[in-house]
């Protein structure tokens, strides 16, 4: 019998003994000798119900981390003893809960289950004059009467009346027991839980450090990414553009969503696409997989004249709806309208091919692998999702918004959801082409238009352009400036302001007071100072952790070491974001 199995006998005694004491409360009131034991009887029936509840309630508790169903549990709980209490697998989740605690806390259960056995033999259910006449049927009030008892009977219950009055010290004694055993379950399966929420919070403090290692790493990947696709042009095309899609990251994982465009014939050629990171062990996995399906398609249709046919993905997209809800809204003015232009879905595999020509790899089917592009010894795989042909390129930027040129304009949620993803996009990627230290202003944030309805824009994807001259330039070192990133902070704590009202500095009152200033360096430095007097609105109007965010953009970092900045940015911008994000939308607030 497994230790699961004794405790389900264990919780079917306590009714066994209830059950019995309410007989005996009949038939001591059938003799008329129910007044004499009334106190004994309630003390008995009371600590009974109550350590039968505590168990209960424990082994709820134990069982509600192993079974989603709570109908199962109260199943369970309900009906001890049954068969559901035989299931070894559930024994098998308990050992792994319990873990090194298992064999002490089901020998605990077993000493309740003796500590139950002696109850019922100090409470007589095994003998057999108690056992007849507890299972007897309970007589009517007009048949129960004192001359249907024998003697004999009579003198029975008149001795278990005595056992039962004078065991005060027995009952006592054995409820301790029980209290003790009880004690110890909960002790155990405490300790038992703390553990594993410790070792569980010291690998999600240990996944958190990496995964924050990896974001202030981030702009390295970044960086090594654009000179890869910098040098991936090898067509006659003037001019490819690339939009980066800005997300808040919460994993190591190097993953980038960009955009490309090109100009021809008059339209515009756009080509979305996901970038991901990865090492000569997954391409050498994946390889082996291309293989194995080579092999395959070879050993089943015509090795002569098929060797070199494209075999179909293994690792190709479906297309299937999205499910996140998209923020939308929609320009004063009505953009041109875009033409969606139909693809083929057959995918092909380029897994073991590095790209040499990324136009034309492009122009695979979406869902396909293009191939992958190298860099400073790591690889970056290229798939392609979906193509598009329209006039122009429809988009707002983030000034735009801010200005009031869309309607209707962003809420309060997604305005500080767009604060996260700026704050945290500026801690990936300042100091790599995609984000020099000089470039980050709203009116380079552009939000595309939603590819079923051009005059609408999707406010919960922030886009950064690049472009790329082919020209024989380089373009990481036309975009790549070397500003002190307390500058760019300086720019991010405005943004960060903006956002948290809603409306940008120029039309405040306390820039007004400040002179427009006569250059470039003279206009940021007075809009600083307008800035940190705005600053003074923010806890009111956002909250402590919002302040806290813009207050370190704002003057705050000034002690922080340059080699030290974006580990306490995430500190002390980042988080407290998210937490004013977090506030928001966990009760769905739209304000």
């Amino acid at each position: 019998m497994s230790g699961f199995e004794v405790a389900g006998v264990v919780l079917g005694a306590f009714p066994i003994a209830i059950t019995a004491l309410d007989k005996y409360r009949e038939v001591a009131t059938r003799l008329g000798l129910f007044f004499k034991i009334h106190l004994e009887y309630k003390k008995w029936r009371d600590d009974l119900e109550f350590y039968q509840l505590v168990l209960t309630r424990h082994l709820r508790q134990l069982l509600l981390p192993l079974i989603a169903d709570n109908d199962k549990i109260e199943e369970l709980l309900s009906a001890p003893g049954s068969k559901s209490w035989k299931d070894d697998s559930m024994a098998s989740l308990l050992e792994k809960r319990l873990r090194d605690s298992y064999q002490l806390y089901f020998e605990y259960i077993k000493g309740i289950d003796r500590v139950m056995k002696d109850v019922n033999r100090e409470l007589a259910v095994d003998l057999d004059s108690v056992q007849q006449r507890l299972n007897s049927p309970k007589a009517s009030s007009s048949t129960a009467k004192p001359k249907s008892i024998t003697s004999k009977e009579k003198l029975v219950f008149q001795l278990y009346r005595l056992k039962f009055s004078n065991n005060d010290a027995v009952r006592k004694r054995l409820f301790g027991e029980l209290q003790d055993y009880n004690d110890k379950l909960e002790k155990l399966l405490d300790s038992s839980d703390k553990d594993t929420r410790l070792v569980q919070q010291r690998t999600a403090v240990g996944q958190l450090a990496s995964i924050d290692a990896a974001i202030c790493n981030f702009w390295v990947q970044a960086r090594n990414l654009f000179n890869a696709l910098a040098a991936a042009w090898s067509c006659r095309c003037q001019h490819h553009g690339a939009r980066l899609l800005l997300q808040h990251r919460t994993s190591k994982k190097p993953d980038f969503q960009v955009m490309f465009t090109a100009f021809t014939s008059s339209r515009w050629e756009i080509h979305k696409t996901r970038i991901s990171q990865g090492d000569d062990m997954v391409a050498a996995t994946m390889n082996e997989n291309i293989t194995l399906l080579e092999n395959i398609s070879l050993s089943v249709s015509h090795p002569g004249h098929r060797q070199n046919r494209p075999v179909k993905s293994a690792f190709r997209n479906k297309h299937s709806n999205n499910t996140a809800s998209a923020t939308c809204v929609e320009l004063l003015k009505a953009p041109p309208s875009v033409t969606l232009t139909s693809v083929q879905t057959t995918a092909q595999i380029s897994l073991s091919q590095q790209i040499s020509n990324l136009c034309a790899s492009l122009r695979l089917p979406e869902g396909s692998c293009c191939g992958y592009l190298t860099e400073d010894d790591c690889r970056y795989y290229v798939y392609t999702i979906s193509r598009q042909s329209a006039d122009q390129l429809p988009s707002v930027s983030l000034d735009q918004i801010l200005r009031g040129e869309v309607y209707p304009p962003p809420t309060r949620t997604q305005r500080y959801a767009l604060s996260l993803i700026m704050a945290s996009s500026f801690v990936q990627l300042l100091d790599s082409p995609w984000l020099p230290a000089t470039s980050f202003k709203k009116t380079e944030v552009h939000f595309l238009s939603d590819a079923k309805d051009a005059n609408l824009f999707l406010l919960d994807q922030p886009h950064i352009n690049r472009d790329f001259q082919l020209d024989g330039g380089s373009p990481s070192e036309q975009v790549f400036n070397n500003a002190p990133f307390t500058d760019a902070l300086d720019h991010l704590g405005i943004m960060l302001l903006e956002l948290c009202f809603g409306r940008i500095l120029e039309d405040q009152a306390c820039r007004k007071r400040w002179p427009a200033g006569g250059n470039g360096k003279e206009k940021a430095v007075f809009d600083i100072m307008a800035a940190r007097d705005w600053q003074c609105q923010v806890n009111e109007e956002a909250g402590p952790d919002y302040a806290e965010a813009v207050g370190w953009c704002l003057g705050g970092n000034r002690s922080t070491p340059s080699e030290r900045w974006r580990q306490e940015m995430l500190r002390k911008v980042i988080q407290p974001l998210q937490r004013c994000r977090d506030y928001l939308t966990s009760g769905e607030l739209l304000i």
